[in-house]
């Protein structure tokens, strides 16, 4: 599992609560990406541009929420099936994260992402131009955790 450490406070707290309530409604999560550093972001941005792969994400450093601890990936926690949705599980999921506050990437229209959740008082849909105007990099606002 991923350190939910290294996720802004109150989106670590989202995190385990959405934990909580998946274990409660038999969701088994693991949480698979929190914070990125600039390098492990420009190295996702490459994939299927640069360098061999689909693309999974649509933004580089410092435009991605992973780069600043506010956002986190999962999936299901069943080996072999890590991202099956046979069953509808990511929007389980996903209604699950709505309901305590979250933004859910499966609601996104640009690029929909449905093993993503974000924090909606630092990001608006997959956006942290706000976080770039008030902190500039996201480790001047880690500083301020």
């Amino acid at each position: 599992m991923i350190d939910l450490s290294r996720l802004h406070p109150e989106v670590r707290i989202k995190a385990e609560v959405l934990q909580k309530l998946c274990r409660e409604n038999r969701l088994e999560i693991l949480i698979t990406d929190t914070w990125r550093t600039s390098e492990e972001q420009e190295v996702l941005y490459a994939k299927g541009r640069t360098t061999p792969g689909r693309i999974v994400t649509n933004t580089s450093y410092p435009d991605n929420p992973h780069c600043w601890g506010v956002a986190f990936d999962f999936c299901r926690n069943v080996v072999g099936r890590e991202y099956d949705n046979s069953d509808y599980f990511f929007e389980k999921v996903g209604t699950l994260g709505k309901s305590i506050g979250l933004l859910w990437g499966g609601d996104f229209k640009l690029f929909r992402d449905m093993m993503h959740f974000e924090h909606p008082q630092f990001c608006v849909e997959n956006g942290v131009n706000n976080l770039i105007k008030a902190w500039g990099t996201p480790d001047v606002f880690r500083r301020g955790w």
